[in-house]
């Protein structure tokens, strides 16, 4: 009708269904929703984990780090103002334990008291240093600056059962994303290159200006539509995954560079990024970014979740699972395979989701 104006709540399932259109046929994925449920993650005091935003597997001793916190929490005590603001932690989580669980809750170990760490804990991407028996993660610190808060990333370095290391605390750019360890150099992926307003707009214009730095914070490589995971991918190469350029990058690495050497198309926006025993990487896809955006940052509906597993020699692509609706996992934002079977984080999700290899 000539004038009439569309309700909210019209225009919103309007833009949802615009965001589901156009996705990708794929073949089916390997495990089956069947085989798969949310667990629900238990820390000391009671509460129920959300926003398991990465994982680093440490398979010779059959666990599980996991870095967590709820950031739409955090983020709406900033806007608030509040005198305190919510933390998260790096947690251990038993192998056995989750493949074990009938379905019910599942404990987890905090390796960081609270208060330990200037600047509170709430811990992004991740890596375990397997030689050191250390983490190495990007922790998102906040501090007063006036009655508002601002938040200053560093790269924090922690004992595998949770020892702190005393001067280990290094700055990282100002939207460090992901952390990734080789021959003991860090490597850090960047999402934007600006960290005001200026990052809207590399979003909104899809431009290539994020990427990797190094150690001391020099930029190696800045091509990336959101550089976001980051992963070695073998003894002298590691592989990021560009989120708004559904491609993951691989480059060799030297000492003071990295060079691209090639690039693999994936259906979706990957997002953090792990490596199996034989050399495969797994991946976290985002497939719809619109509605990735509205769960993320309004809690509004559910975010499909696509994992796969990438052979980076043949070059190919492997769905491993797919939640189109989002109803049993919302938002994946990173998976890790094992002998057993699947275990995927999420953004804004509780707890895990784990599948199961069939009997």
């Amino acid at each position: 009708m000539r004038g009439q104006q569309l309700k909210p709540a019209s225009c919103l399932a309007a833009l949802l269904l615009l965001a589901a259109c156009g996705q990708t046929d794929l073949d089916e994925a390997y495990y089956e929703h069947d085989q798969c449920s949310r667990i629900a993650l238990i820390n000391e005091v009671g509460d129920t984990l959300v926003g398991v935003e990465d994982i680093a597997p440490d398979l010779v001793e059959g666990q599980l780090f996991l870095s967590a916190y709820d950031r739409r929490l955090v983020e709406r005590a900033v806007r608030r103002k509040d005198d305190e603001l919510p933390q998260g932690s790096v947690y251990k989580l038993s192998l056995d334990d989750i493949f074990e669980s009938d379905g019910g809750d599942v404990s987890v170990v905090s390796l960081i008291a609270p208060g330990e760490i200037a600047g509170g804990v709430r811990p992004h991407g991740l890596d375990f240093d397997a030689v050191n028996h250390e983490l190495i993660f990007v922790n998102r610190a906040y501090e007063r600056n006036g009655r508002s808060w601002k938040m200053t990333p560093h790269l924090q370095r922690i004992g595998a059962n949770g020892e702190l290391f005393v001067g280990e605390t290094s700055r990282a750019p100002c939207s460090a994303n992901d952390v990734a360890l080789s021959d003991d150099q860090v490597y850090t992926s960047f999402d934007h290159s600006a960290c005001n307003w200026r990052a809207g707009v590399e979003d909104i214009f899809r431009l290539k200006r994020s990427g990797v730095a190094g150690a001391d914070g020099a930029v190696l490589f800045d091509r990336a539509a959101f550089a976001n995971g980051i992963v070695k991918a073998s003894d002298k190469e590691i592989a990021i995954g560009a989120t708004r350029e559904n491609a993951l990058l691989f480059f060799k690495i030297s000492p003071d560079s990295l060079e691209q050497t090639m690039r693999i198309e994936t259906p979706g926006g990957p997002d953090n990024l792990t490596r199996t025993d034989s050399g495969a990487i797994i991946a976290a896809l985002h497939p719809a970014k619109f509605r990735l955006m509205l769960n993320r940052k309004f809690g509004i509906g559910k975010a499909p979740s696509r994992i796969v597993r990438i052979d980076r020699d043949k070059g190919e692509v492997e769905v491993l699972f797919e939640d189109r609706s989002g109803e049993l996992f919302s938002a994946a934002t990173v998976a890790v395979e094992t002998s057993d079977g699947l275990v995927a984080g999420s953004v804004t999700d509780e707890g895990v989701l784990v599948c199961r290899e069939a009997s």
